[in-house]
């Protein structure tokens, strides 16, 4: 990795870690700069703004979590093998990333992200909504709101993740199962489905 490169990863590492302890408006440049190692003016060199920088952070982060979620998953024969493949591979990745995940939850939603970003992000990953439609055309299921689905299916894998975070146990896929068991059973999806 050039020089260019290993500062940008630095600023980077250095912004997630800050912008989750202090939020935006208390993560100024001069300090992500100072705690890089680099002059802020430097800093501008790599992102013209705190904005934007905010942005890439948020984009650099949802394409890793992208990749990780999707190892394997052409392998998975079913929707349900697939749903199963994206709940563990997420859940590692909450693990082995906590920085990125607090980072994440707190301006996923936040107006910091623009609307550009977030869209952007939506339509990469749009390979879930694609797995769903599939789910509720194979199920026949009738006037079910696709992104109310999705959003149960995260929130219940987003929180398990959090259990294994919270309790500090290495991840555990049976224990993993039994909430995702739940899940599949409350949209009566099988094994081969």
């Amino acid at each position: 990795m050039d020089n260019k490169k290993k500062k940008r990863k630095k600023i980077i590492e250095v912004a997630i870690k800050l912008f989750v302890e202090r939020g935006f408006h208390g993560t100024p440049t001069s300090l992500i700069a100072k705690e890089s190692g680099i002059a802020t003016g430097t800093l501008f060199n790599y992102f013209k703004t705190k904005d934007i920088l905010i942005n890439e952070i948020f984009i650099e982060i949802k394409l890793e979590q992208k990749e990780i979620i999707l190892k394997d998953l052409e392998a998975a024969k079913t929707s349900k093998m697939k749903l199963k493949k994206i709940w563990n591979n997420l859940i590692v990745w909450e693990i082995e990333n906590p920085e990125e995940r607090k980072f994440i939850n707190y301006f996923s939603n936040s107006n910091f992200i623009s609307e550009e970003t977030k869209a952007e992000m939506q339509k990469k990953y749009k390979f879930l909504l694609d797995i769903f439609r599939e789910i509720i055309n194979k199920k026949e299921m009738k006037n079910i709101d696709e992104l109310m689905l999705i959003l149960n299916f995260m929130g219940a894998c987003i929180f398990t993740g959090k259990y294994f975070h919270i309790t500090k146990e290495p991840f555990d896929e049976k224990k993993s199962n039994e909430p995702f068991e739940r899940f599949c059973k409350s949209i009566e999806l099988s094994d081969e489905d």
